[in-house]
Protein backbone atom coordinates (compact mmCIF):
# COMPACT_ATOMS: atom_id res chain seq x y z
CA UNK A 1 0.00 0.00 0.00
CA UNK A 2 1.14 3.62 -0.80
CA UNK A 3 1.09 6.44 2.01
CA UNK A 4 0.26 9.92 1.23
CA UNK A 5 3.28 12.29 2.30
CA UNK A 6 3.61 16.37 2.16
CA UNK A 7 6.25 17.94 2.86
CA UNK A 8 8.74 21.32 2.05
CA UNK A 9 11.26 20.45 -0.42
CA UNK A 10 14.47 22.09 -2.36
CA UNK A 11 15.03 20.43 -5.94
CA UNK A 12 18.03 18.83 -5.85
CA UNK A 13 18.47 17.40 -9.30
CA UNK A 14 16.03 16.49 -12.38
CA UNK A 15 16.48 13.92 -15.22
CA UNK A 16 14.28 13.63 -18.59
CA UNK A 17 12.52 10.89 -18.41
CA UNK A 18 10.09 9.79 -21.82
CA UNK A 19 9.43 12.65 -24.08
CA UNK A 20 7.05 14.37 -21.30
CA UNK A 21 8.04 13.07 -17.63
CA UNK A 22 10.77 14.21 -15.23
CA UNK A 23 12.81 12.25 -12.73
CA UNK A 24 13.18 14.99 -9.80
CA UNK A 25 15.47 14.59 -7.19
CA UNK A 26 14.06 16.01 -3.80
CA UNK A 27 15.53 17.15 -0.41
CA UNK A 28 12.51 17.35 1.89
CA UNK A 29 12.18 18.57 5.35
CA UNK A 30 10.47 16.02 6.90
CA UNK A 31 11.51 12.79 4.66
CA UNK A 32 15.17 13.83 3.39
CA UNK A 33 16.66 12.75 0.19
CA UNK A 34 13.41 11.12 -1.94
CA UNK A 35 13.31 10.92 -5.80
CA UNK A 36 10.16 11.12 -7.75
CA UNK A 37 8.26 10.70 -10.95
CA UNK A 38 6.75 13.79 -12.60
CA UNK A 39 4.71 12.08 -15.37
CA UNK A 40 3.97 15.15 -17.99
CA UNK A 41 6.04 17.52 -16.23
CA UNK A 42 8.09 18.26 -19.60
CA UNK A 43 5.07 18.85 -21.54
CA UNK A 44 5.37 23.19 -22.45
CA UNK A 45 1.61 23.42 -21.19
CA UNK A 46 2.01 21.21 -18.38
CA UNK A 47 0.97 23.42 -14.42
CA UNK A 48 4.47 21.70 -13.67
CA UNK A 49 6.59 22.69 -16.24
CA UNK A 50 9.38 24.90 -15.35
CA UNK A 51 8.90 24.53 -11.34
CA UNK A 52 10.48 21.21 -10.79
CA UNK A 53 13.83 23.50 -11.05
CA UNK A 54 16.89 23.66 -9.40
CA UNK A 55 16.92 25.17 -6.57
CA UNK A 56 13.34 25.32 -6.25
CA UNK A 57 11.42 25.03 -3.00
CA UNK A 58 7.94 23.80 -3.30
CA UNK A 59 5.54 21.78 -1.17
CA UNK A 60 5.32 18.50 -2.79
CA UNK A 61 2.85 15.77 -2.16
CA UNK A 62 3.44 12.06 -3.29
CA UNK A 63 2.56 8.43 -2.97
CA UNK A 64 5.41 6.86 -1.11
CA UNK A 65 5.64 2.81 -1.78
CA UNK A 66 8.05 1.15 0.79
CA UNK A 67 10.75 -0.94 -1.46
CA UNK A 68 9.97 1.29 -4.06
CA UNK A 69 13.47 3.78 -5.62
CA UNK A 70 10.75 6.32 -7.10
CA UNK A 71 7.64 7.54 -5.50
CA UNK A 72 5.03 9.03 -7.52
CA UNK A 73 4.58 12.97 -7.10
CA UNK A 74 1.05 14.12 -6.79
CA UNK A 75 1.09 17.41 -6.45
CA UNK A 76 3.37 20.93 -6.14
CA UNK A 77 3.39 24.48 -5.03
CA UNK A 78 6.16 26.59 -5.88
CA UNK A 79 7.22 28.26 -2.51
CA UNK A 80 10.03 30.24 -3.92
CA UNK A 81 11.63 30.37 -7.17
CA UNK A 82 14.77 32.48 -6.22
CA UNK A 83 14.10 34.69 -8.62
CA UNK A 84 17.03 36.95 -8.55
CA UNK A 85 19.77 33.94 -9.11
CA UNK A 86 18.49 33.16 -12.05
CA UNK A 87 19.78 36.90 -13.65
CA UNK A 88 23.37 36.75 -11.53
CA UNK A 89 25.71 33.97 -13.27
CA UNK A 90 27.90 34.41 -10.00
CA UNK A 91 25.12 33.54 -7.79
CA UNK A 92 23.11 31.03 -9.89
CA UNK A 93 26.95 29.09 -9.93
CA UNK A 94 27.04 29.27 -6.52
CA UNK A 95 23.42 28.28 -6.08
CA UNK A 96 24.13 24.33 -7.81
CA UNK A 97 26.93 24.20 -6.09
CA UNK A 98 25.44 24.85 -2.37
CA UNK A 99 22.49 22.28 -3.58
CA UNK A 100 24.83 19.37 -5.66
CA UNK A 101 27.35 19.37 -2.35
CA UNK A 102 24.32 18.63 -0.43
CA UNK A 103 23.22 15.82 -2.78
CA UNK A 104 26.60 14.44 -1.78
CA UNK A 105 26.44 14.43 1.40
CA UNK A 106 22.89 12.86 2.46
CA UNK A 107 21.56 9.98 2.56
CA UNK A 108 18.24 8.56 1.17
CA UNK A 109 15.65 9.10 3.62
CA UNK A 110 17.42 10.43 5.72
CA UNK A 111 15.48 12.94 7.60
CA UNK A 112 17.68 16.21 8.66
CA UNK A 113 15.54 19.32 9.14
CA UNK A 114 18.67 21.02 10.30
CA UNK A 115 20.47 20.59 6.92
CA UNK A 116 17.17 21.74 4.69
CA UNK A 117 17.00 24.72 6.98
CA UNK A 118 20.87 25.19 6.26
CA UNK A 119 20.29 25.04 2.36
CA UNK A 120 16.89 27.37 2.53
CA UNK A 121 18.51 30.49 4.41
CA UNK A 122 21.36 29.77 2.35
CA UNK A 123 19.43 30.30 -1.04
CA UNK A 124 17.59 32.81 0.34
CA UNK A 125 20.64 35.16 1.56
CA UNK A 126 22.15 34.42 -2.12
CA UNK A 127 18.77 35.67 -3.62
CA UNK A 128 18.62 38.65 -1.77
CA UNK A 129 22.40 39.66 -0.70
CA UNK A 130 23.54 43.13 -1.39
CA UNK A 131 27.29 42.22 -0.17
CA UNK A 132 30.15 39.03 -1.26
CA UNK A 133 28.36 35.95 -2.04
CA UNK A 134 31.29 33.92 -2.36
CA UNK A 135 31.21 34.41 1.84
CA UNK A 136 27.25 32.80 1.60
CA UNK A 137 29.22 29.65 -0.12
CA UNK A 138 31.90 29.68 2.42
CA UNK A 139 29.56 29.74 5.71
CA UNK A 140 27.26 26.77 4.12
CA UNK A 141 30.47 24.98 3.78
CA UNK A 142 31.11 25.53 7.19
CA UNK A 143 27.45 24.48 8.85
CA UNK A 144 27.63 21.92 6.59
CA UNK A 145 30.13 20.28 7.90
CA UNK A 146 29.19 21.02 11.40
CA UNK A 147 25.55 19.42 10.41
CA UNK A 148 27.58 16.31 8.99
CA UNK A 149 29.61 16.03 12.42
CA UNK A 150 32.56 17.30 10.86
CA UNK A 151 32.71 20.87 12.95
CA UNK A 152 36.16 22.41 12.46
CA UNK A 153 38.27 23.51 15.47
CA UNK A 154 39.31 26.86 15.18
CA UNK A 155 40.79 27.76 17.97
CA UNK A 156 42.72 24.60 19.58
CA UNK A 157 45.35 22.10 18.06
CA UNK A 158 43.57 18.67 18.76
CA UNK A 159 47.11 16.70 18.74
CA UNK A 160 48.97 19.25 21.11
CA UNK A 161 46.52 21.86 22.69
CA UNK A 162 48.06 24.91 21.28
CA UNK A 163 46.37 27.86 20.11
CA UNK A 164 46.27 28.13 16.61
CA UNK A 165 47.55 31.42 15.22
CA UNK A 166 48.25 29.62 11.85
CA UNK A 167 47.40 26.61 10.76
CA UNK A 168 47.47 23.39 7.83
CA UNK A 169 45.13 20.79 7.08
CA UNK A 170 46.40 17.48 7.94
CA UNK A 171 45.83 15.22 4.22
CA UNK A 172 45.05 11.83 5.86
CA UNK A 173 43.30 12.75 9.61
CA UNK A 174 41.48 15.88 8.18
CA UNK A 175 42.47 17.96 10.77
CA UNK A 176 42.99 21.38 11.62
CA UNK A 177 46.46 21.64 13.05
CA UNK A 178 49.05 24.81 14.74
CA UNK A 179 52.09 24.87 12.20
CA UNK A 180 54.03 22.55 14.97
CA UNK A 181 52.08 19.78 14.21
CA UNK A 182 51.99 19.74 10.31
CA UNK A 183 52.42 16.39 8.59
CA UNK A 184 53.89 16.00 5.14
CA UNK A 185 51.69 17.59 2.13
CA UNK A 186 49.22 19.72 4.34
CA UNK A 187 47.69 22.97 2.81
CA UNK A 188 48.48 25.95 5.18
CA UNK A 189 45.95 28.43 6.05
CA UNK A 190 46.97 31.43 6.68
CA UNK A 191 46.34 34.05 9.94
CA UNK A 192 44.08 36.26 8.03
CA UNK A 193 42.06 33.52 6.45
CA UNK A 194 41.51 31.58 10.17
CA UNK A 195 40.82 35.01 11.33
CA UNK A 196 37.76 35.13 8.58
CA UNK A 197 36.87 31.44 9.28
CA UNK A 198 35.97 32.76 12.84
CA UNK A 199 33.98 35.39 11.89
CA UNK A 200 32.52 32.71 9.66
CA UNK A 201 31.27 30.57 12.76
CA UNK A 202 30.29 33.78 14.68
CA UNK A 203 28.01 35.25 12.22
CA UNK A 204 24.40 35.10 11.69
CA UNK A 205 23.35 33.97 8.11
CA UNK A 206 21.60 37.24 7.54
CA UNK A 207 24.59 39.63 8.84
CA UNK A 208 27.09 37.89 6.59
CA UNK A 209 26.55 41.14 4.31
CA UNK A 210 29.12 43.01 6.69
CA UNK A 211 31.98 40.11 6.01
CA UNK A 212 34.68 41.81 4.10
CA UNK A 213 37.26 39.58 3.50
CA UNK A 214 40.18 40.20 1.24
CA UNK A 215 40.42 38.56 -2.59
CA UNK A 216 43.32 36.71 -1.54
CA UNK A 217 41.70 35.64 2.20
CA UNK A 218 38.56 34.43 0.15
CA UNK A 219 40.36 32.46 -2.67
CA UNK A 220 42.36 30.77 0.37
CA UNK A 221 39.76 29.96 2.39
CA UNK A 222 37.54 28.51 -0.56
CA UNK A 223 40.60 26.24 -1.28
CA UNK A 224 40.46 25.33 2.47
CA UNK A 225 36.96 24.18 2.60
CA UNK A 226 36.53 22.31 -0.85
CA UNK A 227 39.54 20.52 0.81
CA UNK A 228 37.85 19.83 3.82
CA UNK A 229 34.97 18.62 2.93
CA UNK A 230 36.86 16.12 0.03
CA UNK A 231 38.35 14.59 2.69
CA UNK A 232 35.47 14.10 5.25
CA UNK A 233 32.72 13.50 2.49
CA UNK A 234 32.55 11.08 -0.05
CA UNK A 235 31.97 11.67 -3.93
CA UNK A 236 32.40 15.62 -2.67
CA UNK A 237 35.57 15.71 -4.73
CA UNK A 238 33.28 14.61 -7.98
CA UNK A 239 31.18 17.63 -8.11
CA UNK A 240 29.82 18.83 -11.20
CA UNK A 241 29.26 22.10 -10.57
CA UNK A 242 32.65 22.90 -9.83
CA UNK A 243 34.50 23.88 -12.66
CA UNK A 244 31.18 26.69 -13.38
CA UNK A 245 31.84 27.62 -9.51
CA UNK A 246 35.34 28.14 -10.07
CA UNK A 247 35.23 30.27 -13.19
CA UNK A 248 32.42 32.72 -11.91
CA UNK A 249 33.08 33.20 -8.56
CA UNK A 250 34.81 36.79 -7.53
Amino acid sequence: MSAPHTSQAVVLRTIEYSDTSLIVRLFTETYGKVTVMARGARRPKHALHGVLSVPHRLAVDYRHKDGRDIQTLVGVELADSYAALAGDLGRSAAAWLLVEMLDRAVQVADPLPLLFRLITSSLEQLNTTTGDFPTVVHFYQLQLARQLGYALQLEKCPRCGRQVQTAVLDPLGGDLLCVRCRPSGSLRLGRAALSYLRDLAATHISELDSLHPASGVRQEVDQFLLKYLFIHVDGMDKLRSLKFWRQVRK
